[in-house]
Parts: C-alpha cells; sequence; structure tokens
C-alpha cells in the first residue's frame, strides 16, 4: 500500500464516501493530504489511463447520468468561452507574463502545446509529455520559437534536461503523478534562483467535492491519485523547500473546483 505521497506516513484513516470499486481513497492522519492508497503502476497510468483517452470516456459517462446538469453547465462554459475570446491571452499565458522572472519556461504534462505556444518573444516555450502523439505536436510547435517538448516522464525529463528554468508550469498534473513529492523536488533543483511554479489542481476543499463525494468530477478514478486542499499544497510545497507560496483567495475559492498555488524558489519578493 501506497505511503502519504506528501509526508511519508503511514498512518491514515480510509474514506470510504470517496472510494469507489477497487479503488481506495484514504486522509494522512499526520498532515491530512487525501490520496489513492492503491494506484497503478505510474507505466501503466500513462498507458492505459492516458489523459487523451481517459478525459472522453469520462466525460460521456458523467454526462449520461447528469444530463439535466451538463445542459446548463455547458451553456454557463460557452460563456465564459465567449467572454474569454475579448482577451489576448489565457489565464496561463497572463500568469506567466506577470510572475515569471525570466524567459525559460517549462510547462510539465504539456500535452499539444497549445497552452505555451502563444508566448510572445523572447519567452522560450519548453515541455516534457509522455505521450508520443502529443509530445511530437507539442515538440513540432515550441522547436519554431527556440525551445522543445522531450518525450518522458517528469522525473526523468527534469533530470535529462541541461538547462534551468525561470518558470514551471504544473497544469491539471499533479493530481496524476504518484510520485508528485519527488517530482516537485526535480523543479525544485532545475529552477533558477528566482525561479517559480504555478500549479493548478483539483480543490477536495470545494463545496461541490464536499457535496458530491465520489460523485465529484473531480473524483477521477484511477488517474487521480492525489487529491490537494489548498492548505495541503501549501504544506507539500513548503516540505519541498519552497520558501514563497502565494495563494490569494481567490485562487482557492470554496465555490471554485481548482486551486491555484504559485512558489518561489526563493523568498525574493512579493508577486
Amino acid at each position: 500500500m501506497r505511503q502519504c505521497p506528501s509526508c511519508g506516513s503511514q498512518e491514515k484513516v480510509d474514506l470510504s464516501e470517496y472510494s469507489k470499486a477497487n479503488w481506495v481513497i484514504s486522509r494522512c492522519l499526520n498532515c491530512s493530504m487525501v490520496y489513492l492508497v492503491n494506484p497503478p503502476l505510474q507505466s501503466t497510468l500513462f498507458d492505459e489511463y492516458a489523459w487523451e483517452d481517459t478525459s472522453s470516456q469520462e466525460r460521456i459517462r458523467r454526462r449520461e447520468n447528469r444530463k439535466f446538469y451538463y445542459f446548463f453547465s455547458d451553456g454557463l462554459k460557452k460563456l465564459k468561452n465567449f467572454l474569454r475570446s475579448f482577451f489576448k491571452y489565457t489565464k496561463e499565458i497572463n500568469y506567466v507574463l506577470k510572475y515569471a522572472h525570466g524567459f525559460n519556461i517549462l510547462d510539465i504534462g504539456a500535452a499539444d502545446g497549445k497552452i505555451l505556444d502563444v508566448l510572445p518573444a523572447p519567452y522560450i516555450p519548453y515541455g516534457i509529455e509522455p505521450s508520443p502523439t502529443l509530445q511530437q505536436i507539442c515538440h513540432e510547435k515550441y522547436e519554431q520559437k527556440g525551445g522543445f517538448c522531450i518525450k518522458d516522464v517528469a522525473i526523468s525529463g527534469l533530470e535529462n534536461v541541461s538547462i534551468s528554468f525561470d518558470f514551471v508550469l504544473m497544469r491539471s498534473f499533479l493530481e496524476h503523478d504518484s510520485e508528485m513529492f519527488s517530482t516537485l523536488e526535480s523543479v525544485f533543483r532545475r529552477l533558477s534562483e528566482t525561479g517559480g511554479v504555478l500549479i493548478k489542481v483539483p480543490n477536495f476543499d470545494c463545496w461541490n467535492a464536499k457535496l458530491r463525494k465520489s460523485g465529484w468530477p473531480g473524483m477521477r478514478y484511477p488517474d487521480h491519485v492525489n487529491y490537494f486542499t489548498p492548505l495541503t499544497l501549501k504544506s507539500t510545497l513548503q516540505r519541498v523547500g519552497f520558501e514563497e507560496v502565494y495563494m490569494p483567495f481567490h485562487w482557492r475559492l470554496p465555490t471554485s473546483d481548482n486551486v491555484w498555488a504559485l512558489a518561489y524558489k526563493t523568498k525574493h519578493r512579493k508577486p
């Protein structure tokens, strides 16, 4: 059985209301981190539960079960996308432009590269992506801007590159990583002295998760193996060694299914 991915403790309590079939969700009694106790091997997660496959399957399943809910949800998403069309950049790019203290930008779990592909010069996009299909698409985009995307998992990918990064984006990635603490340690080592990492994960502390339990969209079995609250995300980053963790209230609203965090390697100045 897996120990706590944040603090390493083996003391836990099972959360039966969040568990499903043979997948057991537990909460660490030492640091309150919530995690999947019995995840598949990391290689199995990438091969059999690849994001580009499981996301569409999960979307179909949820829509069949909650058609009335998604009728209104789809309308709201269309409205949001319409409003976003008036902005030049996405939220992620605006955060990079605002918070990065350099120009080498890495996206872990880069998928097809569409997030960083719109970065203006002199920013250089880099990526790590385990899916061979998505990695090739991403690499062709980033290569035109002076960067690259390598086909690898996060830890070995970070160890196999020879440059330092000024900013790392981990958007909808960390919840999938059964070795997430080691991955964050590798990110920490690869950052420049003023470097930072921007993280987005499902918010296990949101009202929707408390209400819907195992039916919450953030519960995905077994490809989500880590379930963060704002407090456990912050404490994990501090445990890794990040000296400055920035998480304003509007990044961790209880009404939002997601939580954002910005962590700097050194405590040089406020964002």
